[in-house]
């Protein structure tokens, strides 16, 4: 053949590449497989010999294969993004959870650990308004009151009367306005810079997913088990090695059994923003009970200025 090898191509994914660059592709691809492979035998390895040292040096090769977003890379995203990044650092203090949660339980529980496990993605949406005043929230009900009940005076007064004592409660239905959202984006691989005193984040990515929940495994006292509310928990070989992770790490077992809560909480599901950005609503989960968080923006920065929990499992 007189053609040299790197100059032979061929068409992937509609873009032309060297038989060179192919065969670079596969390699690293074969590394990458490699790569994770090594990484399950080096959680195993590290568990069988009960080696806190090596269950470290595990968690410290995921921090350096998978780095936070820089802000140079950052500003090359559009301004959504951007703000879905800075948001979301706002509102992540895992080492301050009484700041959205008036539970004492949650306070410090990850007071012992060294690293944070943060979530890999995202979702973006838009609402025309999500900052709602106690009076923006009375007109909206009452407004709601002489739609629906306009053929009942009596009645309809009568509710009126009772905005004060029910507006919160009835402005949390899905007919509330804030329903009427849009997702525009999701962030796939979410990589935020992170600053939690001394806490060092991990980025839970698919792969590392992955190889947790099969360190893990589902061994499991059902939900209900010794009385009726108890949580499912892990027991037998599950049970200790997530007492090993916890060396390091703090993991919870899924409430209604057969899976994991890795990520620390709290864990954003969204954040929406009104049209104007001003305000965003971020839903979020700690262990077993979620709320929403309502941030502003002042100049380039995101302040948390209320949280309330919504909803418990």
């Amino acid at each position: 053949m007189s053609e040299k090898l790197e100059s032979r191509k061929f068409r992937r994914d509609g873009k032309c590449i060297t038989v060179g660059g192919a065969i670079l592709f596969i390699l690293m691809f074969f590394s990458f497989s490699v790569y994770a492979q090594n990484e399950g035998k080096l959680i195993e390895k590290a568990y069988k010999q009960q080696s806190k040292k090596k269950l470290k040096n595990f968690f410290d090769a995921w921090r350096h294969e998978i780095t936070p977003i820089i802000d140079t890379e950052l500003s090359t995203y559009n301004d959504t993004i951007q703000q879905a990044y800075k948001a979301f650092t706002a509102f992540y203090k895992p080492h301050r959870l009484d700041s959205l949660v008036n539970s004492r339980w949650y306070n410090d529980i990850y007071g012992d650990v060294d690293f944070l496990i943060v979530q890999n993605n995202f979702k973006i949406y838009f609402a025309d308004k999500v900052y709602y005043t106690e009076q923006d929230k009375k007109e909206w009900l009452i407004n709601r009151y002489n739609e629906l009940l306009k053929d009942n005076d009596s009645i309809r007064q009568q509710m009126i009367d009772k905005t004060d004592r029910w507006f919160e409660t009835f402005f949390d239905l899905s007919d509330n306005p804030l329903k009427n959202h849009k997702q525009v984006d999701s962030i796939a691989n979410f990589r935020p810079q992170i600053n939690c005193g001394d806490k060092i984040p991990v980025y839970l990515t698919p792969k590392y997913d992955t190889l947790l929940n099969a360190f893990l495994g589902s061994e499991h006292l059902e939900f209900g088990t010794g009385e009726i509310m108890n949580v499912a928990r892990a027991k037998g070989e599950s049970e200790k090695r997530q007492n090993f992770l916890e060396n390091f790490v703090k993991t919870y077992h899924g409430h209604w059994g057969g899976y994991w809560y890795l990520y620390s909480f709290p864990e954003a599901y969204s954040v929406t923003f009104d049209k104007d950005m001003e305000y965003a609503i971020i839903d979020f989960r700690v262990v077993y009970e979620g709320g929403e968080a309502i941030l502003k923006r002042e100049g380039k920065t995101w302040t948390l200025i209320s949280s309330k929990m919504t909803w418990i499992e």
